[in-house]
């Protein structure tokens, strides 16, 4: 018998087993059958009706003994086909059918409880970690490109901005606070450069849309991204991953644990990333973007006993970056003539060169510690399952930075800042469910909790005049600066070999001259919460939500320029900032809200259900961290009013899976940082508003190597009434009427589309395919909307290839993204000391990359 055949006559042996009857079986594993007579025991019960005439008897029904086994005690051979036919001739028709493939079931914790994502009645893209890994994903920036209506820049990982719906927060200047909160091991992180740090043995990240104000953390108005970074596994494994690319890219990832013994687990894990980058410094021959993170993790999972368990997590990252990844973009004649006096190769047109003289740097790093403590209480009462869950966090997180504030080879000046903050939460949860509320009902599962969070954070910057401000001092551009007029230049647009001299011979007299800023703030807030999803009976469920707030903030703020000559007021720095001293010791804001939900939700079935759903945001005001003058420093809080219909299915057995939602967003004193000229101030617009549309889906093809993953994402947001917005410099006015028109940040249409072709080989080897359709819209990039900032709508691919074996113990992958090397403009902004021109940032170009991982 050749090796085919006996691997058939093995199947069928294994489906005649499934479906055949336990007695049927005896005589594989008897010498003999059992002896049956006609004698029946004398308790036996009477013999079944015969059917009637004309009807067949149900297969299920045990059939008659026939008249010949009535007649005789000799035994009866079961009428079966002998083995070895059966390994010879096998029958096609008992083969058992492969396993149906399916979409696994994604659990995610968007409500604080183990829930299937189709069950979740809200706009939720999850991503898991093997994803982030396959896709080459260094950063949420990464990330954020396969999540619709979501933009995420960390171009200046010290203030990155993250949008959602396209609202979100420039965090640039460090008294705002992130619309789009950030949970990681279920601690929340006040500060936007937490979005920044390592990303590493990431188990899942999920991305809330909408205000999430009743349940997770304080300012989530504009949404949540909740991360997960893996934990022990119940046997010892471990992985490793090494990859490298283009620009000088390495990154080297491990992940390994288990449980030690049946009480204690642990899982350590460390990344060691590196960059060069791929804008270049022609003046000072270096890369702008060179990067090094390093970041380690622990986690112990102990269990006290069976019914309480405790994970604790500490995670230490730190990086390094040589900064300031920006170009000028669009100079006058005037501006260029000058610069070229220091560097004849300056450029302004945006590419992967830059000219700056300052040797900048960004070192920023957080230690974190998190320990969540379990208590299965079991029932009590009337409520079952009833689980307590604290969870405390301290978190201590620092940037210091140094940068080149003109962006141009002349040393006009540089920034100096550093800040420190510190946090401490608190969160007692209780979950559990009944059946059903005052015996109305089937079902009703609840979460309630509260919370508490305490930071002290504080910075210390400084505008320091360089050696060239001399020679700056007397063009055309610092007297526009200073007056607010333009003279086109006392030198226009003529380039003078001797003007840096100029600057050299002024600066013992400019000597320290700077204009600073000190800035603390203390945060202490409270709150309550609680939701209960009542499932009335096998198609409804409501799910009502309340959330109790109360902050404080307490500020101390000074500003003021410091020179040789402070004491006849004329700081040149201070000037050119056109600033004013100030001091306010004691500054305090005590804000209170309520931010209710209400959800409706029917399920149609186990596979499909729809919802609409009302929720309220709410993000606390506070005062200008950054001011020049020390005016109009406070700023109210926003909130946002949120309505969605949504459907979450899966069609063809469980092979398609589709969420979509129809969502409109309001929003009210919406913070926006608004250009002065110089730098950035801090305000509220009237109101504005989002709608649209998400989609996403997963299909796993008829064919069955193929499988195909999208997302689509249409947004419409824009000013409702902001007819005293900053207008875009140059203007004939100050201020411009901004009523219907786009805000920036956000496109309006993102797509994704990844089509995946797994093959198998030979030997045990398996090849994966993927490609990736990435579409962004056409979009602003400053809040003033200047035209100058306009992005048009692009398409991007990557693509990937992988080898690996059956069981997924390695694998070699290589891939690239951007691979048409489109080019486009992430960020324009105006730029200080120029006025007119542009800082411009410009979005990485093709990379490929390769890398080696493997699993134990």
């Amino acid at each position: 018998m050749n090796p085919r055949q006996l691997l058939i006559a093995t199947a069928c042996l294994f489906a005649t087993a499934v479906f055949a009857k336990d007695d049927d079986l005896d005589f594989l594993f008897e010498d003999t059958a059992p002896e049956q007579t006609s004698q029946a025991p004398a308790d036996a019960p009477p013999a079944e009706p015969q059917p009637e005439a004309g009807t067949q008897p149900s297969a299920d029904e045990p059939q008659p003994e026939t008249s010949a086994a009535s007649e005789t005690d000799e035994p009866i051979i079961p009428d079966v086909v002998p083995v070895a036919p059966l390994r010879e001739e096998p029958q096609p028709t008992v083969v058992a059918a492969p396993p149906r493939r399916q979409i696994e079931e994604i659990v995610v914790t968007a409500q604080k409880t183990e829930q299937s994502l189709q069950d979740v009645p809200l706009s939720v893209t999850a991503l898991s970690g093997d994803f982030i890994k396959n896709t080459g994903a260094a950063d949420l920036t990464d990330v954020a490109a396969y999540v619709p209506n979501v933009r995420v820049d960390t171009d200046d990982p010290g203030s990155p901005q993250v949008f959602i719906r396209g609202f979100g927060t420039n965090t640039f200047n460090p008294s705002f606070e992130s619309s789009v909160g950030f949970v990681q091991d279920e601690v929340f992180f006040g500060r936007g450069g937490y979005f920044t740090e390592s990303m590493f043995d990431i188990d899942r990240i999920e991305v809330l849309r909408g205000p999430q104000g009743t349940l997770f953390g304080k300012n989530t108005i504009a949404g949540v991204f909740n991360v997960t970074s893996a934990g022990p596994t119940e046997e010892f494994s471990g992985d490793a991953r090494y990859t490298t690319g283009s620009y000088g890219d390495r990154r080297i990832e491990v992940g390994m644990g288990g449980m030690l013994t049946d009480w204690a687990g642990i899982r350590v894990s460390m990344l060691d990333r590196k960059s060069d980058g791929q804008l270049y410094n022609t003046y000072l021959n270096r890369d702008e973007e060179k990067l090094d993170q390093r970041a380690e993790r622990l986690k112990l999972k102990l269990y006290a006993s069976d019914s309480v368990d405790m994970e604790l997590t500490v995670v230490d990252s730190d990086t390094s970056i040589a900064f300031w990844p920006y170009q000028l973009y669009k100079l006058d004649a005037g501006s260029l003539a000058y610069l070229r006096t220091f560097d004849p190769e300056v450029e302004d047109q945006p590419n992967d060169l830059t000219s700056m003289d300052t040797v900048g740097y960004l070192n920023k790093g957080s230690t974190t510690a998190g320990l969540k403590t379990s208590w299965a209480m079991g029932d009590l009462g009337g409520i079952q399952d009833f689980e307590s869950v604290l969870v405390v966090g301290i978190s201590q997180f620092y940037i210091d930075q140094l940068n080149d504030l003109d962006v141009s080879p002349s040393d006009i000046a540089r920034l100096d800042s550093h800040e420190d903050h510190d946090q401490r939460t608190v969160e007692l949860r209780f979950t559990g469910h009944s059946d059903g509320l005052f015996g109305l009902g089937d079902r009703l599962e609840f979460v309630s909790g509260l919370y508490y969070f305490d930071s002290d954070y504080a910075i210390n910057a400084k505008v320091i005049a360089g050696q060239d401000l001399g020679s700056y001092a007397v063009t055309g551009d610092a007297l526009e600066l200073i007056s607010g007029t333009s003279f086109g230049g006392l030198f226009g647009g003529i380039s003078l070999p001797g003007l840096p001299l100029l600057g050299t011979i002024t600066s013992p007299l400019v000597g320290d001259d700077y204009y600073g800023f000190d800035y603390t703030q203390g945060i202490t807030a409270y709150a309550a919460f609680g939701q209960f999803t009542w499932y009335l009976n096998d198609h409804w469920a409501i799910t009502p939500g309340i959330r109790l707030n109360r902050e404080s903030k307490d500020v101390f703020a000074q500003g003021g320029g410091h020179c040789r000559t402070e004491a006849l007021e004329t700081c040149i720095m201070q000037a050119l900032v056109q600033g004013n001293p100030y001091d306010y010791p004691n500054l305090r804001r005590n804000e209170s809200d309520i931010s209710p939900k209400f959800v409706l939700q029917y399920y149609w079935n186990d596979d499909l259900n729809f919802y609409t759903s009302y929720a309220r945001g709410y993000k606390s005001g506070g005062f200008n961290a950054i001011s020049f003058t020390g005016e109009d420093i406070e700023y109210e809080p926003e909130t946002a009013q949120t309505y969605e219909l949504g459907m979450k299915g899966k069609f063809f057995d469980s092979t398609l899976s589709l969420n979509t939602t129809l969502y409109r967003t309001e929003f009210d004193n919406l913070q926006v940082l608004a250009f002065n000229g110089f730098f950035f101030d801090v305000s509220n617009a009237a109101s504005a508003y989002s709608q649209g549309l998400e989609a996403d889906f997963m299909w796993l093809t008829p064919f069955e190597p193929l499988s195909i993953s999208g997302s689509l994402g249409i947004l419409d947001a824009r000013y409702k009434g902001y007819d005293s917005a900053p207008a875009p410099y140059g203007s004939a006015q100050d201020t411009q009427d901004l009523s219907g028109k786009r805000i920036a940040f956000a496109p309006s249409k993102t797509a994704t589309l990844t089509p995946t072709l797994s093959l198998p080989l030979f030997a045990g080897l398996v090849t994966q395919l993927s490609v990736d359709v990435l579409y962004q819209g056409d979009q602003y990039t400053d809040t003033d909307l200047d035209p100058n900032t306009y992005v048009d709508d692009y398409t991007m691919y990557s693509a990937r290839i992988s080898l690996s074996d059956e069981q997924g113990l390695w694998a070699v992958t290589f891939g690239g993204s951007n691979l048409t090397d489109r080019r486009v403009l992430n960020q324009v902004t105006d730029a200080t000391f120029f006025p007119g021109t542009y800082f411009a940032q410009l979005g990485g170009g093709r990379q490929l990359f390769g890398s080696i991982s493997i699993n134990w």
